[in-house]
This record gives structure tokens, C-alpha cells and sequence, in this order.
């Protein structure tokens, strides 16, 4: 009963901080509300101060009891729903939800421990809520669904009804679900050091070559040099983290970079065929762990990308990520709790702008228009080269890591 419960409850932590990502744009600064491409302070986006955040918290929390963990847990949990529900707007309310949505990541990393059903769990569904967030909100929205009234006071609230109601359901069940599951529980404490040395630079440094390979019009040599510094980033870090825990970070680098279009949903049918996919695929990752199976699914899908780019096929291969990513990710778990903090926004945080525009004002037409320049765009045989040789360098370097030491058993 308790370990079911503590499921639940990683599935729902891990749903409010996957939403909270689906609402925060990857480029918009939270520095500057008026910042544009090629300006310095879009580094500091919301993702990176939500990566920031999850890191210092799981660090802080790392030798804390269960109850304090719990505080903090739903203390963040509240902050995320006034910021959804208007009550806390503009630039602050921007800030308040990353660094809401980063401290329930790091506490809930904290509160799943090395139990491997709650890592997998937790993982899953903040993956699947951040990639799906917003095909979820398209479809509560649509004319033909459920109308909802919510009294919004001040201009500078644009809360969406459905997503402010969805939201605090949520997190009403994930405040109980995380104190029925976590009150008694004994939390055993993980290294730190680690965790600060690679989770602090990672999101900046990762944000500076997002920030490069959008910011400059020099086609696919740049944006190609940036997916190279981003991989060696990635390496680099995995290498850094303790035992084999950089597995986690590389399975999720390798996702980013062939399912940086996101998953295929359309319409109420596909984000059900995309949900199922993400939990069938964890359930058999659980059950049946095989990391490199899990790699070679991410080549087929990138290679089936690349013909699907010649050939009228329907896309079969963002049908089938969703499946592939939660395989491949749960078999490489259970990790340290500061490791998986770490890792998982990466999903996020560790992407490149694949078309990225520039609005320029013309004065000299009847009436200031915007219009908008291509400044980068990749094709689609760039991309899928791109992935296929990402997926491999990523799997060389897994298996390198799989020659380390394990740092402690995997719980259940």
C-alpha cells in the first residue's frame, strides 16, 4: 500500500512540474520581458532557472528529514497553482513558477529516493505532462468541450481556465499523496558535491549554445557547431556524475536531439495514443530493462525519420518516440536522487532551435508591420543525420559508463 502510494505520488508531482514546463517558454527570458533573440539575457530562461532551482533543492534537501522534504514539496506544489490561478502575475509570477515547478522536482527527486518504480514514475510523467502540456490544453479549449467561468482581476492575468482548474487538481492530489506516502518515511542522504559541479553550469552552458545557434545566420555550419558543443556537454557531464548515473543525462540528450519537433499530436485521439505510448513503453522498461535496446530503438526512430523525409509514410516515427524515449529512459534507472534532478530537465533545457525567426519592423509600408525573416533553418536530411549520429556517439559513450562501478543497489 505505501509503495503504491508512493507512486501515485511521483505521478502526480511529476505531472504539476511537466505542466508547469508545457506553460514556460524555452526562449522567453524571465531576466527581461522585453528580450529578443541574440540578446544575452535569454540565456537565463525560465527551463534554466527551473534546472537551477531542482539542482540547489536536492542538494539543500539531501540529508533533510522526510517532513522538511515535505514542506518543501508542498510548499512548491502552491506556488505553482497561485502562479496558474493568477494570483501571482507578471515578471514575479514567471520566476515563482520555475522556481516552483524546480523545487517540487528536487524534492520529489529527494522523497523517490533510489525506489526505482517511483523514479520511473516520476520521470515519466513529468516528460510526458512537459512534451503533452499544451496538446492537452488545445483540447480543453476546444469549441465543442466543456466551458468553464473564472474571474480574472487585473490586466496583466492571462490565466486559461482549464489549465488553472486542471492544476489544482492535480495538485490537491499530489499534496496528499506526497504526505500519506512520505510522512514516515526515512530518507537516506546522497552525495552533493556532484551534483552542485555539474547540475549549476549545465542549464547555463547549455543556454549559451541554444542562445549561439539562434542568434547567428550562418546556416547549418553554425547550428551544426552548436548540436556538437551541446553533445560534448552532454558527455562531458555524464562522465562527471558519480558510477553510472550520466546514463540518465545522455539517454535524455539523445531524445531532445531526434524529437526536438515533439511528439506527433493533432487531436484528442493522438495525445491518447501518445500517453499510452509513454506508459507502455516505462512498463516494459521496467520490467524488462535493456539500455541498449533502448538506444537502437532511438537509431530506428531517427532512421525512420530520415526516410519518412523521401517517402510518403505517415509519421510513424513521432508515433513511436513516445513509446522508445520512456523504454529507454526507464531502463536506465533507478539513480542517485541528485543525479535525476539533474538529468531531467535536460530533456528540456539541452534542445536547439531547429527554425528560429526574427520580427523586423517596416515603417515604410501604410502601417508598422511585423515581418518575419528566417534566420536559421536546417533541412530535414541535416536533422536526421544530425540524430542518427548523436544516437551513436550517445551509445559509445553508455557503454563506456556501463564499465563503472555501481554506486549503491537499485531499490525495488
Amino acid at each position: 500500500m505505501i509503495d503504491s502510494m508512493k507512486v501515485l505520488s511521483m505521478i502526480l508531482a511529476g505531472f504539476v512540474v511537466g505542466y508547469a514546463v508545457s506553460d514556460i517558454r524555452p526562449f522567453d527570458s524571465l531576466l527581461s520581458s522585453t528580450a529578443e533573440f541574440g540578446s544575452p539575457t535569454t540565456i537565463v530562461n525560465g527551463l534554466a532557472v527551473l534546472a537551477l532551482t531542482a539542482c540547489l533543492v536536492s542538494v539543500a534537501l539531501a540529508r533533510s528529514s522526510a517532513r522538511g522534504v515535505l514542506v518543501v514539496a508542498i510548499g512548491a506544489v502552491l506556488v505553482v497553482v497561485f502562479r496558474t490561478v493568477g494570483m501571482v502575475t507578471g515578471m514575479f509570477g514567471d520566476w515563482a513558477c520555475a522556481v516552483g515547478a524546480g523545487a517540487l522536482l528536487g524534492a520529489s527527486a529527494v522523497l523517490a529516493g533510489r525506489h526505482r518504480a517511483a523514479q520511473a514514475s516520476l520521470a515519466v510523467a513529468a516528460i510526458g505532462a512537459g512534451l503533452l502540456g499544451t496538446a492537452l490544453d488545445a483540447l480543453l479549449q476546444a469549441d465543442d468541450g466543456p466551458v468553464f467561468v473564472w474571474d480574472v482581476v487585473g490586466a496583466e492575468d492571462a490565466v486559461v481556465p482549464e489549465r488553472a482548474i486542471v492544476m489544482v487538481i492535480a495538485a490537491l492530489g499530489t499534496a496528499l499523496s506526497l504526505y500519506q506516502a512520505h510522512r514516515d518515511v526515512a530518507l537516506q542522504s546522497h552525495e552533493t558535491r556532484r551534483t552542485r559541479l555539474i547540475g549549476l553550469p549545465l542549464p547555463i552552458a547549455a543556454g549559451v549554445v541554444s542562445w549561439f545557434a539562434a542568434g547567428h545566420d550562418s546556416g547549418d555550419a553554425v547550428w551544426l557547431g552548436a548540436l556538437a558543443g551541446m553533445a560534448v556537454l552532454a558527455v562531458v557531464a555524464a562522465f562527471a556524475f558519480p558510477g553510472r548515473d550520466g546514463r540518465v543525462l545522455l539517454v535524455l540528450f539523445a531524445s531532445a536531439t531526434i524529437g526536438s519537433m515533439g511528439f506527433a499530436v493533432e487531436d484528442s485521439l493522438q495525445l491518447a495514443v501518445s500517453v499510452a505510448l509513454l506508459v507502455v513503453g516505462a512498463g516494459i522498461g521496467y520490467r524488462w530493462p535493456q539500455l541498449y535496446v533502448g538506444l537502437g530503438g532511438l537509431l530506428v526512430v531517427a532512421g525512420a525519420s530520415l526516410i519518412e523525409g523521401y517517402i510518403a509514410l505517415p509519421s510513424l516515427s513521432q508515433f513511436a518516440l513516445p513509446f522508445v524515449v520512456a523504454y529507454a529512459l526507464v531502463s536506465v534507472l533507478s539513480t542517485a536522487p541528485g543525479s535525476l534532478a539533474v538529468a531531467l530537465p535536460a530533456l528540456f533545457t539541452m534542445t536547439l532551435p531547429v527554425v528560429v525567426y526574427s520580427a523586423s519592423y517596416q515603417p515604410g509600408l501604410s502601417s508598422d508591420v511585423s515581418v518575419a525573416t528566417r534566420t536559421s533553418e536546417p533541412d530535414h536530411l541535416v536533422l536526421s543525420l544530425a540524430g542518427l549520429v548523436v544516437v551513436a556517439v550517445v551509445t559509445v559513450a553508455c557503454a563506456v559508463l556501463m564499465r563503472r562501478p555501481t554506486q549503491n543497489p537499485a531499490a525495488r
